[in-house]
């Protein structure tokens, strides 16, 4: 599949469009203050957390024994870009 297809498909849920703009606002997030934050529980956030890893919107790693999610850097260019300024521009 063509990866803006993949990149949209991914951003059209409303959990991951809120755990896009919690982590442009807070920066790194563990998993379960991301689920916290959101009031999901942590399996939700971390199924839909591994979606926008997949397509490259968000990076993780693990930091003693906590998984940690950030945007990836690359949301300074191109597609990534573009998609989130849509993302966060809009209600």
């Amino acid at each position: 599949m063509d990866l803006k297809l993949r990149i949209f498909k991914a951003v059209a849920n409303d959990k991951r469009l809120r755990m896009i703009r919690l982590l442009n606002d807070k920066g790194l997030l563990t998993l379960g203050e991301i689920a916290l934050a959101m009031s999901i529980p942590q399996p939700t956030a971390c199924r839909n957390l591994k979606i926008l890893e997949s397509v490259g919107i968000v990076k993780s790693s693990i930091n003693h024994a906590n998984a940690e999610y950030m945007l990836t850097g690359d949301k300074e260019t191109g597609i990534y870009r573009q998609i989130l300024e849509i993302i966060l521009n809009t209600q």
